[in-house]
């Protein structure tokens, strides 16, 4: 008598790959309506994973149209890695397919952007720093001051022209666009390439004051300080408990 790894496996793959991988002694039933069972039951699922993948990118369904995106839609869940993949994970190649399939820019970013934003919600809590919380550092203890990531950053290169389904972004047109959860609220921040490179380097940096040299590296005295202000405004430094 098999295993219940063994008859899980046996039933799964039943399920993934047809009746030519329908065991004879896996059911006491007749096979014909055990197989008419297990086609209803691959429909629920194959419905539950279109439904998660829609639900992982509801602007990319509307730029694209219900037809496009159903279609394209339907070749990427039928991968048999997608097939054995959680629900909450089932999006996390869609941008990669995209490409391969050969779509433009647009689509690729904008399904980009909206997995960034499921992985910035799905992010741990972090209370963000805030201006406050350095203000009244003197020069020496601003400098050697700790730099943590923010957990629910994200940063993104842009590829080409943004959707008009995200139009609070429609004024502008950025090189990269960062993601961050200061608070409840994820929202999209826009950024030049000098502040593209100095959030890059957030994670690298350890003190405010290698952050703020390399942030000189690229840009004059004058607004080295302000990008940095801007990024730290947005959210994407992580508080230090202490």
């Amino acid at each position: 008598m098999p295993s219940l790894a063994e008859g899980q496996s046996r039933f799964i793959a039943c399920l993934q790959k047809g009746p030519a991988h329908f065991p004879d002694d896996m059911f006491a039933e007749d096979k014909t309506r055990a197989l008419l069972g297990l086609k209803a039951h691959a429909n629920t699922i194959s419905h539950a994973r279109l439904v998660a993948l829609e639900d992982c990118y509801p602007r990319l369904h509307v730029h694209m149209g219900h037809e496009q995106f159903h279609a394209v839609s339907r070749d990427y869940v039928e991968q048999d890695h997608i097939m054995t993949c959680d629900l909450n994970h089932i999006g996390a190649g869609f941008a990669a397919f995209l490409g391969e399939r050969q779509y433009g820019a647009t689509e690729i970013d904008l399904a980009r952007i909206e997995w960034a934003w499921l992985e910035s919600y799905r992010s741990a809590e972090a209370m963000p720093l805030a201006l406050a919380d350095i203000a009244t550092l003197a020069e020496v203890d601003l400098l050697a001051f700790p730099v943590v990531l923010h957990p629910a950053m994200r940063l993104l290169e842009l590829a080409g022209p943004l959707s008009p389904e995200l139009p609070e972004l429609a004024d502008f047109d950025p090189q990269a666009l960062m993601i961050a959860r200061p608070e409840a609220q994820i929202l999209f921040h826009p950024l030049t390439a000098v502040e593209q490179a100095i959030a890059e380097k957030i994670a690298d940096s350890a003190t405010m004051g290698n952050l703020l040299e390399y942030a000189l590296e690229l840009s004059d005295e004058a607004t080295a300080m302000q990008h940095i202000i801007k990024l730290i405004q947005a959210g994407a430094l992580k508080r230090i408990k202490g």
